[in-house]
């Protein structure tokens, strides 16, 4: 009876010796299924990328603002008060 359990325990042993032998030293292959594409932000993008088209997109809407509340208070035309002709 000892010499079947001191066999189990071997055994045992081996089997956990062997399996610790075929571990990987690379990345984990859970993070690599997890994201294939750590570079990219969204489908064809890196995140500076996207920093730039956010950029670019903050500088226009700002622009475009000043632009429109100049139509909207009317600083786009020359006043119509003026009793000469304004050259176009």
């Amino acid at each position: 009876m000892k010499m079947f359990r001191t066999c189990r325990i071997v055994l045992g042993l081996a089997a956990v010796a062997s399996l610790a032998a075929c571990a990987s030293t690379s990345a984990d292959p859970m993070t690599i299924r997890a994201d294939p594409t750590p570079e990219l932000m969204t489908l064809y993008e890196r995140p500076s990328d996207v920093a730039n088209n956010l950029a670019i997109m903050v500088n226009e809407n700002r622009r475009m603002f000043w632009e429109d509340l100049g139509r909207a208070l009317y600083w786009d035309r020359p006043s119509r008060l003026t009793p000469e002709p304004m050259p176009r």
